[in-house]
């Protein structure tokens, strides 16, 4: 069954931007990364790019346009290891929702009155190169300060109540009763922990990693998975 992932991660704005160019080393960089992703990410790269060749390239600013789907592999474990996890959305019945979009919720968000949240998720932030270029998947979405104020406004309001008056039609093919009330259980869960993330994302912050300042920073979004 196919299927996705949403990591979230606090960070300041310029964490990864900051990377692109600071001539730190690789290897230390990426010393504390879990080595099942350096294994996956061999694997998948293997003969080609590994994990801390692709960072070197990075933190070199020594970009490489063929290699744009290896660098948007490697923002997650930058992430890790830079800004402060803050957990997983698993996107399992949602995956389906019945509509074209890119984040599958955005239809669903608009509903529910989360206009400024469905016009932001599932939407590309550019990553190495600043600005203009779309990144390959994963889909990584940066919430600004400013966005995560609007958003967290939003929230506040009562989404689940108008959740639960979505139409069948939004959430299951063939509006199926049964499938449809899962669907709807499944995002209410998700939007729950999205919420705490947003609410913690903008609140301030004593942190060790680099990436993480004491106000103002970011809330980042890893979309991975399934396409």
């Amino acid at each position: 069954m196919a299927e996705r992932f949403v990591f979230g991660f606090v960070a300041s704005s310029n964490a990864l931007p900051d990377l692109v160019g600071s001539r730190l080393d690789a290897g230390e960089l990426l010393a504390g990364v879990s080595a099942e992703f350096v294994e996956m990410f061999d694997d998948e790269f293997r003969g080609r790019l590994s994990l801390t060749d692709c960072a070197a390239e990075v933190l070199a600013g020594d970009l490489n346009e063929e290699h744009a789907y290896p660098y948007a592999r490697l923002v997650e474990p930058l992430l890790t290891v830079v800004a402060e996890p803050l957990g997983m959305i698993h996107m399992a019945l949602t995956y389906y929702l019945p509509n074209d979009s890119i984040g599958r919720w955005n239809p669903v968000l608009s509903a529910v009155g989360l206009s400024r949240l469905a016009s932001l998720w599932g939407t590309a932030n550019a990553f190495p190169w600043p600005g203009g270029r779309t990144p390959h998947w994963p889909c990584v979405t940066r919430l600004s300060p400013t966005s995560l104020a609007e958003v967290t406004a939003e929230l506040a309001g009562d989404w689940r109540a108008r959740l639960n008056l979505v139409p069948d039609s939004l959430l299951s093919e063939g509006a199926d009763p049964g499938l449809a009330a899962e669907t709807r259980a499944e995002l209410t869960g998700g939007l729950a922990v999205l919420a705490e993330w947003v609410e913690r994302a903008a609140a301030p912050w004593t942190s060790q990693r680099r990436g993480v300042s004491p106000v103002d920073n970011s809330l980042i979004l890893v979309m991975d998975g399934s396409q």
